[in-house]
Order: C-alpha cells, then sequence, then structure tokens
C-alpha cells in the first residue's frame, strides 16, 4: 500500500500531463500571435518543472514504502518520466519552430536530440533528489536531538520529584521532631517546678516544727 502523500503526488502529476497535452496539442496551434505562443510555451515549461519536482518527491516515498509495494510504485514513476521527456521534446520543437518562423523568444532548452534530453531529465531528477534526502537527513538529525532532549527532561523532572518527595519528608520529620523536643521541655520544667515546690513545702514544714511562726516566715522570704 503507497503513502497518502505518493496518492496525492500522483494525482497531482497526472493532472500537470493533462495540463500539458492540452497546451501543447491543441492550445499551441490556436495561438494568434508569437508572444502568445511564448507565454503558453513558458506556461508549460514551468508545469514540466512542478512535474519533476513532484516525480522526486515520489521516489522519497517509493523508498519509504514497503518493499511489496515498491515495483507498482515504480512503474508509475517510470511512465510519468517518459512521458515528461515526451513533453519536453515537444516543448523544444515549439521553441524551434517559434525560432525559425521568426518569433524570437528564449533558445531551446534542451537540444533536439532525445538521448540528450533524457540525460538532462535525468540529470534534474537525480539533483533533486539528492537535494531531497539531505533535507530529510537533517530532519531526521532534528528529531532525533528533540527526542533526546526531551528524554533528558523527563529524567531531571523525574528526579526533581524524587528530591522533592525526599525534603517533604524530612521537614515533616523535623516538624515532628520539633514538637517532641517542645513536649520534653515543658515536661521537664513542669517536672522541675514540681520538685521545687515540694522541697520548699517540706522546709516550711521542718521550719515549723523548729521555729517559730516569724522565722518561718522570714526564712520563707530570705529563700525568695
Amino acid at each position: 500500500m503507497s503513502s497518502h502523500k505518493f496518492e496525492l503526488l500522483d494525482e497531482e502529476v497526472e493532472g500537470i500531463m493533462d495540463q500539458v497535452t492540452d497546451k501543447l496539442q491543441f492550445g499551441a496551434p490556436q495561438c494568434k500571435s508569437h508572444e502568445e505562443r511564448r507565454t503558453l510555451l513558458s506556461e508549460v515549461e514551468r508545469l514540466l518543472k512542478d512535474a519533476n519536482d513532484s516525480l522526486v518527491e515520489m521516489d522519497i516515498e517509493v523508498r519509504k514504502a514497503p518493499e511489496d509495494y515498491r515495483t507498482t510504485m515504480n512503474s508509475k514513476i517510470h511512465r510519468y518520466q517518459n512521458e515528461l521527456i515526451r513533453h519536453h521534446r515537444q516543448l523544444e520543437q515549439e521553441r524551434l519552430t517559434l525560432s525559425h518562423i521568426g518569433g524570437g523568444g528564449r533558445p531551446p532548452l534542451f537540444a533536439t536530440d532525445p538521448s540528450t534530453i533524457d540525460a538532462a531529465i535525468r540529470k534534474q531528477v537525480q539533483q533533486g533528489t539528492a537535494v531531497l534526502e539531505r533535507t530529510s537527513a537533517s530532519i531526521a538529525r532534528s528529531t532525533a536531538i528533540a527526542v533526546e532532549t526531551e528524554q533528558v527532561g523527563t529524567e531531571v523532572l523525574g528526579e526533581l520529584g524524587t528530591q522533592r518527595d525526599t525534603l517533604t519528608r524530612t521537614r515533616d520529620r523535623l516538624i515532628d521532631t520539633e514538637g517532641e523536643l517542645t513536649r520534653s521541655a515543658f515536661d521537664h520544667l513542669y517536672h522541675a517546678a514540681n520538685n521545687c515546690h515540694s522541697t520548699i513545702k517540706q522546709y516550711v514544714s521542718l521550719c515549723c516544727l523548729n521555729s517559730s511562726t516569724s522565722q518561718v516566715i522570714i526564712t520563707f522570704v530570705v529563700m525568695f
């Protein structure tokens, strides 16, 4: 099964070939002036260039397709390439005719020798394929870098999440420890106060047994 892009390019090239055929077979003979004929031939040349660019993209899609479908896809490309060569020959013949009848205009794009035209077109296809392959390789490298960067970012986020959990647990432990220290200090002070109160009571009682009331009061005041 060919790719969706290949199918779209196939339809595009087929439509271009139909336009070129119509212009060369029916449009050119109906031109009323040399200028009109030159304009039509320039349009044909532009269409053929667009078709050639699309064929280069189709060739790249073939290389990415499963092996079982490449034969059918390649046959379409070869058919279009043959049509392209035929249309280029017709275009150059029209330009040559226009030049001979005194219409001027630009010189032929290729020599009229079919083998020369074929070689020139194939060279264009090869050059276009090389450019697209370099572009595809650059895109592949950029994609690999982006994927690697995303993986690193994911690992960093995961590590930060782990560190956050660790810090949260440490904070909770510190809060618990602080609470325990506060309770321990309060209990210590409470017991110390109770012990001090008991000692005072015992001393007062002892003084009451051995001294007068005034002496007890004086002694108590001196202690505090």
